[in-house]
């Protein structure tokens, strides 16, 4: 295996090999604590890719909005300058709004302090419409290597991945909303770091509806900042 990771056909992108590394340099893709399939307690932590918004931003805020369930929306720079309502909506909702890099570019084998610069002008953009981004980050395209995670440490971040996501970011080939639910009902897990990109159309349609499922299994919705507590 090479030392970078990915979306691996949209499973988690840490295998073991690769999450050691994660969690030396202070981040998750899955909480350790909560594993037991059959336990009372089972969590779940929502997380949102929104890169820009095409009309289904929004309509993932109001699934959320109504099932009073909370997320981290890890985002690019092009929300807070197009789109600021949206990101000032996000942290106003309870939301976190989080650093997914400003241009979305792949930074596996950048020069030091190309991370830092990205992270740096998000965090800018977002200063200047009265938005805090909060210390968690996600690299583009789930590429990372060792340097990477700890440029992510040294300017303040833990790197957050995912334990369970499909593939949903295609906007030119959205899933059904059968296909989408044969691959996020039965893989859900006690624990699971959720990744959802909320440009889908698809998405937008069963957010409401995927996580009344969820709740019916026996989940709750936490804060990824539990993961760090």
């Amino acid at each position: 295996l090479a030392e970078v990771g990915g979306y691996r056909g949209g499973l988690s992108p840490v295998p073991p090999m690769y999450g050691k590394w994660n969690e030396k340099y202070g981040g998750y893709y899955i909480d350790h604590t909560h594993t037991d399939p059959n336990a009372s307690d089972k969590v779940v932590y929502l997380t949102f890719d929104a890169g820009y918004e095409n009309g289904n931003v929004a309509k993932v805020l109001d699934a959320l909005q109504s099932e009073g369930a909370t997320g981290a929306f890890f985002i690019l720079g092009n929300l807070p300058e197009k789109n600021p309502e949206l990101v000032r909506r996000m942290a106003a909702e309870g939301h976190l709004v989080c650093n997914h890099t400003f241009t979305h570019k792949n930074l596996c084998g950048a020069p030091a302090g190309a991370l830092t610069a990205e992270l740096k002008r998000l965090e800018e953009a977002c200063s200047a419409i009265g938005v805090t981004v909060s210390p968690y980050y996600r690299p583009p395209e789930g590429c990372f290597d060792e340097a990477m995670l700890r440029e992510a440490q040294s300017a303040g971040y833990k790197t957050v991945f995912w334990s369970l996501a499909y593939v949903d970011w295609n906007n030119d080939s959205q899933p059904t909303k059968d296909y989408a639910f044969s691959k996020l009902l039965p893989r859900i897990h006690n624990g699971a770091v959720v990744l959802l990109h909320s440009t889908s159309q698809t998405n937008a349609e069963i957010l409401d509806e995927l996580l009344t499922k969820w709740e019916n299994m026996g989940y709750t919705f936490a804060p990824i900042e539990a993961l760090f507590a």
